[in-house]
């Protein structure tokens, strides 16, 4: 793939300065009071591709003089308490946004899939892996006007962030560090315990508008990398396949890998340290090859990749989709529906007869029939 004509750097954190004692210690309990590793995980998985399939020198950040239409710029609000992502300089005389191509097509499909933010905290370990601290994730839809663009609350104790966007078609970049206003009293308070939490950093869905667009990449990838025109199927491996269960109460549920046979690992990276290995992805489609369902998984905790969802009513059958980030896409064996849902209403069906009062004919008659044999019986045995 033709790399952007930028110049490129590794990007190793924006406050890469500030590791002092009390910074570190910080850092620590941020990364431990964190409740999901789905931040870290994704953010590894994008370096990762971006160092074996963009540059091996690392994040690109685009130099003075060069097109900023991948740069994620950050600002914040008057008062300091939000701020807002926007990839692309348009705003600017000769700027440009970049653009949010929805498409069905592989080849035309282009669109900032995530934003990610960090702050200043960074956590050294025993190997001196950098783990900064995140705070924002949000994946976007590219039937969205460009520009990419997200607005969150900027939590107490953070003093700088720096923004990150994923580029489907031209990988990692990050924008400038951007400074927060602390008062003294916050600053002494930052000192001893820590304020920015990782908590309201977690796994974030495609809305439904994306999904189209996100089969569309996976095929594109499915392409590129793996050198497979379609995806691959249980003859490829059962580890990797989903399997669907339509179940009788109207829902249905998904298994990556088969129980016995090999399931599927959920290896995130929770200070990224170990390339992470994991379905980011399960969807399903239906008859008429419409995305009925989708959703983005967290390692976090979990050793299964599993996914529960309503069954439609106007589905007849459904396969359902999985991409490993590192062995692609898969799809499973189609399911039936029909059947199970005539099971179900038969079921119902029997119930509702034989419970309704209203049927005064043909239930009343077979309700005295089995009366009167019971009697029969009955008598018999005095």
């Amino acid at each position: 793939m033709k790399l952007p004509s930028i110049s490129t750097t590794l990007f190793l954190g924006a406050a890469a300065a500030a590791s002092s004692s009390n910074a570190s210690s910080n850092a620590l309990a941020l990364a431990a009071a964190s409740s999901s590793e789905y931040c870290p995980t994704i953010y590894a998985d994008f370096v990762r591709r971006q160092l074996a399939h963009f540059s091996p020198e690392g994040i690109f950040i685009a130099q003075e003089g060069e097109s900023q239409k991948h740069t994620p710029f950050l600002s914040l609000s008057e008062d300091g308490k939000s701020a807002t992502v926007i990839v692309g300089n348009g705003d600017e005389e000769g700027g440009v946004y970049h653009p949010m191509t929805a498409s069905t097509d592989p080849s035309e499909v282009h669109f900032i899939t995530h934003i990610l933010v960090k702050d200043q905290n960074i956590a050294f370990n025993s190997s001196l892996f950098q783990d900064d601290n995140f705070i924002v994730n949000q994946a976007l839809d590219p039937t969205a006007e460009a520009p990419a663009t997200i607005t969150f609350a900027v939590p107490a104790g953070v003093t700088e962030m720096v923004a990150y966007e994923w580029c489907n078609k031209h990988g990692l970049w990050a924008g400038p560090a951007v400074q927060v206003p602390t008062s003294e009293t916050e600053t002494v308070l930052q000192d001893t315990k820590s304020l920015a939490t990782s908590d309201e950093c977690t796994v974030s869905h495609f809305p439904e508008g994306a999904w189209p667009s996100v089969h569309a990449d996976f095929l594109r990838l499915q392409a590129q990398v793996f050198e497979s025109e379609t995806p691959f199927t249980e003859a490829d491996g059962v580890k990797h396949t989903p399997y669907i269960t339509v179940n009788e109460d109207g829902t249905s549920s998904i298994l990556v890998g088969e129980v016995g046979v090999a399931i599927h690992p959920m290896n995130g990276s929770p200070d990224g340290n170990e390339p992470p290995h994991w379905i980011t992805e399960i969807y399903v489609v239906d008859q008429d090859g419409k995305i009925v369902a989708m959703k983005s998984l967290d390692p976090t905790g979990v050793t299964e990749a599993t996914m529960d969802f309503d069954t439609p009513e106007s589905a007849t059958t459904l396969q359902a989709y999985a991409w490993c980030n590192i062995h692609g896409l898969y799809e499973g064996p189609v399911a039936e529906v029909g059947a199970t849902k005539e099971a179900a209403d038969a079921d119902e069906t029997t119930v509702t007869v034989l419970g309704d009062d209203s049927n005064s004919g043909t239930t009343a008659a077979l309700s005295l029939s089995v009366i009167a044999s019971a009697v029969a019986l009955t008598a018999l045995k005095m």
